[in-house]
């Protein structure tokens, strides 16, 4: 009997072999946007400084030799590099983990009564889903689900049309050193929108993106992440 319960104690403390699907943490855009700003204001003080060093090092009779000026620069251009290098490692990090994330998906279990599971897929334009399947909305993905196991089979891919609100934070947009790339999010629906491109003589936006005036810019803004991604030219 002793021997029975004890059996019965590991069994439901025991780990389950595939990991559940959890509720995933809320996005705090206002803290990504606040760091990349952070970011981008570092390097720019660092631009400006440089400016005013060799602004100050071609004043006659500054005191400044050209000697000192060139360490000078080169100085704050390594103080630069350092800080994009630990960006750009930072985002490498990031990165990795989403894929890790987006890797696990198949081994992932969603029970058929969890919150993810999609219970009206025609409201995402999804076809009706397989017979013993589910749809599910997983860490910012559509999945299929086996009624059986409730394992996720297959991970659908993105498309235009799929919802943002909940899809993860991903890694940050490098900071420039001219600090030209517009930070703020633009709606396809907002008044900054170029609604007819060819009367500015601006070529077909590319697919997932669409043309807007930001911060005196004309610039390509991503349509899911609703962030700029190319300066086009000044307007």
């Amino acid at each position: 009997m002793i021997r029975t319960i004890a059996l019965l104690a590991i069994g439901l403390c025991a780990a389950p072999a595939f990991a559940q699907i959890e509720q995933p943490l809320p996005r705090f855009e206002g803290l990504e946007m606040q760091l990349q700003r952070e970011e981008q204001r570092q390097i720019d003080q660092l631009e400006q400084t440089r400016q005013r060093e060799r602004d100050r090092a071609l004043i006659p009779n500054s005191g400044v030799s050209g000697s000192d000026a060139a360490l000078r620069d080169m100085q704050l251009r390594r103080e630069q590099d350092r800080l994009l290098q630990q960006a750009e490692q930072d985002r490498m990090r990031q990165q990795r983990e989403r894929d890790v994330i987006t890797n696990a998906l198949p081994n992932s279990r969603v029970p058929a009564t969890s919150t993810s599971v999609v219970r009206t897929p025609e409201a995402y334009a999804l076809p009706p889903a397989p017979p013993g399947k589910y749809y599910a909305r997983v860490d910012g993905r559509f999945v299929i689900v086996d009624s059986t196991s409730e394992l996720v089979e297959q991970v659908l891919p993105v498309r235009p049309s799929d919802p943002t609100a909940d899809v993860p934070a991903g890694p940050r947009l490098m900071p420039t050193v001219d600090g030209g790339l517009p930070l703020r999010r633009v709606s396809p629906a907002s008044a900054l929108v170029i609604a007819d491109p060819g009367s500015l003589a601006l070529s077909a936006a590319p697919r997932g993106q669409f043309y807007a005036r930001v911060d005196g810019k004309i610039v390509l803004v991503d349509a899911r992440t609703e962030l700029p991604v190319k300066v086009v030219r000044a307007g």
